[in-house]
């Protein structure tokens, strides 16, 4: 054991992970998170049109926990952790097959584990890191069925992929993927058992449409299936989103790139420069080594046709995360792809992968991990104490769905009857509240955010016009509470109702 253990010490650095992970269980769950934790506890829309079994998931492995005093939404983080550790595992053993030295599985790992679009979502109640392990999955069977060609890889890689699909759709694109290789085997068994296996993705889903609705027709199936971009959840693709924020999802995808880190930056200098100086001099290294790369020759059809597949995805998770405005959570799949790309194509690639999985490590550790688990990276609950202490005011925010999220996960009841966006409010409503003496409260003056992601896609879609009545009646906003955090500063004005409207 200890002899193989000391062959095999990649799995000491997946475990490292999963320990860092845990340690850093993110302190500042995204609104998302707060959504499906509430799905969990309640079992209130547990079945998203998107992602129809992971609230599931998180609901039964609670029953058991649900007397404990451990925080519902730690519990839920931590699943995604030990999934995150299972899709290292995974690509792990499919580097093996292609005889890759443990030395070179160790650095990928690192890379790959550092990455800070996988560890956000690793530390966090979202719904992208067990799709992608049955992605992972997917793959994994491919790889291996194009080079034993066994009946059983096919059924194992149409079930991961309509699992996968069951914790979110974006597993599609895995299962076209892996079924054209199966078509292009042109077995008609292997194609007959791939389609079969994949009718229980429909078959689920008209079970769950009759069970919400009592009733199930075609429209009701494809409005529940399209949900999303029926009600403008999804966007869809604009000019200006599709080239600045993809680009900052590609980057964010490897490296934290955020306004807050200024603000540690000037908080902590001196660290903060040695961090910095560590991580770039970790860079600098992986880029000299990146130069000193050099192709291998496939010689196996399996190589080719894997790299094929491969390539494939990485096209389609792409195009599809540009497709909807440089959506970060489909780019988190690509290091992955990457890294196996590079090992069929590359020889004597380890010391560019030390040097860049290091510099990631060093960088998100620092600017990543210990804020989004230590730190107070947002005002929102904040408002949420406000919503609590004045609930017959009204609250018109920026952020409506993360205030409402987290009072519903830690009221364990939804409060939508007064939040609202700035773009809902009519000037009809608006007089109707200053009438009836309403407490009017709003974030929507006074920007001190920093630039961030959100902030970025805002002012691009911010189409406010100035004949709104929150706008025309701005002067008669006063700053009535303000909340900082590292995130940030947070501004809410009141309406002084003895101005003339």
């Amino acid at each position: 054991m200890i002899n193989y253990l000391k062959r095999n010490y990649s799995w000491f650095i997946i475990a490292f992970f999963g320990i860092i992970y845990f340690i850093f269980l993110s302190n500042n769950p995204t609104s998302d998170a707060y959504s499906n934790a509430f799905s969990s506890l309640t079992g209130k829309e547990m079945f998203r049109p998107h992602h129809i079994l992971y609230s599931v998931l998180g609901y039964l492995v609670y029953l058991p926990l649900k007397f404990t005093s451990i925080e519902p939404i730690k519990i839920f983080q931590f699943i995604n952790v030990i999934f995150a550790m299972s899709c290292l595992g995974v690509i792990r053993i499919m580097m093996l097959r292609i005889n890759c030295k443990e030395s070179f599985i160790a650095f990928a790992i690192i890379f790959l584990g550092s990455c800070f679009g996988f560890e956000r979502f690793a530390i966090d109640n979202e719904c992208y890191i067990i799709p992608i392990f049955f992605t992972l999955l997917a793959i994994n069977f491919v790889q291996s069925f194009l080079i034993k060609n066994k009946f059983y890889k096919v059924v194992l890689c149409a079930l991961a992929c309509v699992l996968g699909c069951l914790f979110h759709q974006i597993v599609v694109f895995a299962l076209i993927s892996s079924f054209l290789v199966v078509l292009y085997n042109k077995r008609l068994k292997y194609i007959l058992s791939f389609i079969l296996i994949s009718l229980i993705l429909p078959i689920t889903y008209v079970l769950v449409v009759f069970i919400e609705k009592g009733s199930f027709s075609i429209s009701s199936l494809m409005s529940f299936v399209l949900h999303d971009y029926t009600t403008s959840n999804a966007e869809l693709p604009i000019l200006n989103n599709v080239i600045v924020l993809s680009a900052i999802s590609f980057i964010r995808t490897f490296i934290q790139v955020h306004g807050y880190m200024l603000k540690i930056v000037s908080s902590y200098p001196l660290i903060s420069i040695a961090v910095i100086i560590i991580s770039l001099t970790f860079l600098i290294y992986g880029i000299i080594h990146v130069f000193k790369l050099k192709k291998r020759s496939l010689v196996l059809f399996q190589e080719r046709r894997f790299v094929r597949y491969s390539w494939a995805m990485l096209i389609l998770y792409f195009g599809f995360a540009v497709f909807s405005n440089g959506n970060a959570e489909f780019m988190v799949i690509i290091p992955f792809l990457l890294i196996l790309l590079s090992a069929y194509y590359l020889t004597h690639i380890r010391r560019a992968l030390f040097g860049l999985g290091l510099f990631m490590f060093v960088w998100n550790l620092y600017f990543a991990l210990i804020p989004m688990g230590y730190m107070k990276l947002n005002c929102n609950k904040d408002i949420v104490d406000l919503t609590i202490k004045d609930p017959t005011a009204i609250y018109i925010l920026k952020d409506k769905a993360a205030v409402e999220n987290i009072y519903a996960y830690q009221q364990r009841k939804e409060n939508t009857s007064n939040t609202y966006k700035i773009s809902e409010i009519t000037q009809q409503q608006f007089d109707s509240w200053v009438k009836e003496n309403k407490i009017i409260y709003t974030d929507c003056f006074g920007e001190k955010e920093v630039a961030s992601r959100a902030t970025i896609a805002e002012t691009y879609t911010n189409n406010i016009s100035s004949s709104n009545p929150i706008i025309k009646n701005q002067k008669s906003f006063k700053l009535k509470y303000k909340f900082t955090s590292n995130g940030g500063e947070k501004e809410i004005w009141t309406f002084i109702s003895n101005f003339a409207i």
